[in-house]
């Protein structure tokens, strides 16, 4: 074996290497599969405005001290989600100082949605019916937050 032989095979292994490690990226993949020709919506965090259209539900979740450990001391808390009709792939926008949306969320096909209180009673009417809301998306970061992510809703309509 030359010097050759031996620094193409280490270029080629190198290569495959950084191939699979920028593939396995859950960025990346959301682009190999656009380029695949799957077609899911394709959001970006942190941006106002969002259309997102499901089906609203509620549900309960165990909150405080033990979110599910101990039942019989947890807080149920009341949350509502919106089944998305299609799933949809969530992405960090290009902005390095932004602080709520670091990964790549594919494939989702529920959110929890915070309604604002003086819009819970119209969102009352509309549980299992569809609706459009429009928000802004954010990553799920707190013990509340139940779905990968959330939306932040200005504007809840029966669809």
């Amino acid at each position: 074996m030359n010097c050759r032989t031996i620094c193409s095979s280490a270029a080629v292994l190198a290569l495959f290497a950084g191939t699979v490690a920028c593939v396995s990226h859950p960025e990346n993949r959301v682009l190999a599969q656009q380029s695949a020709g799957v077609k899911e919506a394709i959001y970006k965090c942190d941006t106002p405005g969002i259309q997102l259209e499901g089906t609203l539900t509620l549900r309960m979740f165990y909150g405080p001290p033990g979110f599910g450990e101990t039942p019989a001391k947890d807080a149920r808390e009341k949350v509502y989600l919106l089944k998305l009709g299609k799933p949809a792939t969530m992405t960090p926008i290009d902005d390095p100082k932004a602080k709520t949306c670091w990964d790549a969320f594919p494939h989702v096909s529920e959110v929890q949605l915070f309604i604002p209180p003086e819009s819970k009673i119209e969102a009352n009417g509309l549980l299992g019916k569809a609706v459009l809301a429009t928000g802004t998306i954010r990553e799920s970061d707190a013990p509340s937050e139940h779905t990968k992510v959330t939306l932040d809703v200005k504007a809840l309509q029966s669809k």
